[in-house]
């Protein structure tokens, strides 16, 4: 599957991100079947920075690079449980409470007890989940309404930031394209949870008032492409990777008639970038995510000749995910399908999501039991 090339692909950089253990190529029922270390490191209360906060974890979200994890051996830190394998990946979804705040923060509109998310930093997504976060800068702190409830805000750090980027960078290409075509064709490959974002934002930001913009998805899941079609895009094409590539391309081409003007590639596999750019129109446009984390070939004489363009998909501001939070706090945009899972059923989910098995975004819950339900399809990227 997609997913399952985004494992694959991620197995080094995932092995260089383990702070608490290690990866090693034995069985996937391995991990179940070890001891945890014990939480009292983790779980251990930090001191509050000086002009920052503390932040205690309620929601994370979750995706295939643990899924991937759970493949090989690994014992890590857990947040006050004990025999919990818990992912550490994580650190770009998380949704909490304010802990502590320092007494030298001047001006400070925030309190203890505020809902929080926080903009993920580079060191955070190499520290792995812990039960109290510090935050330093208070910029990189976003409070969120109670109309917001915490499991979907976790989301929008990450896959919901990264999708809002990848349609603001499509916008201008897709306008000027409208001014000279009848149809512009967007085609979303993978329909994980960025994918789905994707939809929801898109269909906000350029398809609302333009009935000449057509999104479709492209995945290897027939349930996932199921989902997509209930996230309103125009059409779902099954990328059978059992099928002979020639046919996929027909069968892609053949769906968005006129040819494809701009692709969202989280994927960005050599697989995945080779038939999008045979399905390309002339001039068009093809974003990365490069969650493949893959070096790919591309022909530049080839893409110069076609005066066709990639372009990376950025990792997004402060102030854009303040947009994002305003956008779901106003009921503009609603979030897609996604799934929450107490902490103790960490293993069942990185099983799941290690086999494909989970659509949307999978989310853990710490400890927090005021929440307000979401869409709860028991159903990532």
């Amino acid at each position: 599957m997609l997913d399952n090339e985004v494992n694959k692909n991620e197995q080094v950089q995932v092995a260089r991100r383990m702070m608490m253990g290690n990866v090693s190529e034995a069985g996937i029922s391995s991990l179940s079947a070890m001891p945890m270390e014990s939480s009292s490191v983790m779980s251990q209360m930090p001191g509050c920075p000086k002009g920052g906060v503390i932040v205690k974890v309620c929601f994370a979200g979750i995706c295939f690079s643990e899924g991937y994890i759970r493949k090989g051996h690994f014992r890590p830190a857990l947040p006050g449980k004990q025999h919990v394998p818990l992912p550490t990946h994580g650190g770009t979804e998380i949704a909490g409470v304010v802990h502590d705040v320092c007494n030298t923060l001047p001006n400070s509109n925030i309190i203890p007890g505020d809902h929080v998310i926080i903009f993920p930093e580079e060191d955070m997504a190499h520290d792995g989940f812990q039960e109290f976060i510090p935050v330093e800068n208070i910029e990189n702190l976003v409070q969120i309404p109670n109309s917001i409830p915490l499991e979907v805000a976790s989301m929008l750090p990450g896959s919901a930031l990264s999708a809002y980027n990848a349609v603001l960078k499509a916008q201008p290409h897709v306008e000027k394209l409208q001014q000279v075509k009848s149809c512009v064709n967007v085609l979303i490959v993978g329909a994980g949870s960025l994918g789905l974002w994707t939809l929801r934002l898109a269909n906000y930001l350029i398809g609302q008032e333009n009935s000449n913009i057509r999104l479709f998805v492209a995945d290897n899941s027939i349930d996932k492409l199921i989902t997509a079609q209930e996230h309103d895009c125009h059409d779902i094409i099954h990328w059978c990777e059992e099928d002979h590539e020639q046919y996929i391309i027909e069968r892609t081409l053949d769906a968005c008639t006129g040819g494809v003007d701009v692709v969202v590639d989280f994927v960005s596999s050599p697989r995945t970038m080779m038939r999008s750019l045979k399905c390309l129109n002339r001039e068009g446009l093809i974003l990365v995510g490069g969650n493949a984390m893959a070096e790919v070939s591309i022909n530049l004489n080839t893409l110069a000749a076609k005066q066709q363009s990639i372009v990376g998909i950025p990792k997004g501001s402060v102030d854009q995910l303040r947009f994002l939070v305003d956008t779901i706090a106003d009921k503009k945009v609603e979030p897609p399908s996604f799934s929450v899972h107490n902490v103790e059923e960490t293993s069942q989910v990185l099983q799941e999501l290690y086999e494909c098995r989970l659509t949307g975004r999978a989310v853990l819950r710490f400890n927090y039991v005021n929440t307000t339900t979401g869409t709860t399809d028991v159903t990532d990227n």
